[in-house]
């Protein structure tokens, strides 16, 4: 089920995992028309639709099930690294709390907390979770397509779904075509909003950015490692320097 501007997506995305006898007029009473919201009630679907739909943020209830949040945390934690996740719980017990965020949560809500307070912490972090606006919309060089209003890139007409942390490193490669972005480069313009990024990880953001490509066109991507010294995005088809 999702809320908010249908079609295209220029909102930023929330992904609600929360079981059918969660208290959900607390939910939605949170949810706002800044942003567009989708709700699934096991972690089985939760998995599926984080990969079908690339969130900026998960708010995750602790009384999932199928499988529950442990497990869901685990999973979400090895597809991605970087996106921000919520844990929803009943009231606040600090054991609870502990774990969900040893386990890869970035916070802790709980409903005991004022209803305001909870919208305006969500709203918090979805705008972490946005990248400051580029100074244009939209990249296309005759191959790769990225708009920013909607979030989606193509590569020879194929779309390719990208992570927010994806997407934002693509833009970063894309708009400097041919140039070496070193790894602090990189945190400089894909990391902006994000003041954990640590240069230690454009390794890793890098390879799933290209693994992301390679599955959705059986094509190998067209980022490149200049050893020592960083990574470059080369269109197909241009001549390497």
């Amino acid at each position: 089920m999702t809320h908010g501007t249908p079609g295209k997506r220029a909102l930023p995305l929330l992904l609600v995992a929360a079981p059918p006898d969660a208290p959900l007029d607390v939910v939605h009473e949170v949810l706002d028309e800044q942003f567009t919201y989708h709700l699934v009630h096991t972690g089985r679907d939760a998995l599926r639709d984080l990969y079908k739909y690339r969130p900026d943020l998960l708010l995750l209830s602790l009384r999932l099930r199928d499988p529950g949040p442990w497990e869901v945390l685990q999973q979400v934690r090895t597809m991605d690294e970087d996106l921000r996740i919520m844990a929803l719980d009943r009231t606040y017990r600090e054991r609870v709390a502990l774990r969900a965020l040893r386990a890869g949560a970035d916070d802790l809500l709980s409903l005991d907390v004022p209803l305001p307070l909870i919208k305006e912490l969500i709203q918090a972090r979805l705008r972490r979770a946005r990248p400051a606006a580029p100074t244009s919309q939209l990249l296309n060089d005759g191959c790769l397509s990225l708009d920013v209003a909607t979030r989606e890139a193509s590569l020879d007409g194929t779309f390719v779904p990208l992570t927010p942390l994806e997407f934002d490193l693509l833009f970063a490669l894309a708009y400097n075509a041919g140039q070496v972005l070193s790894p602090q480069q990189l945190i400089d313009r894909a990391w902006r909003t994000r003041p954990d990024g640590d240069p230690s990880k454009v390794k890793y953001a890098v390879l799933r950015l290209r693994r992301s490509i390679e599955r959705a066109t059986g094509h190998p991507a067209p980022v490149e490692t200049v050893r020592g010294v960083g990574y470059r995005y080369l269109p197909p088809g241009r001549p390497r320097p």
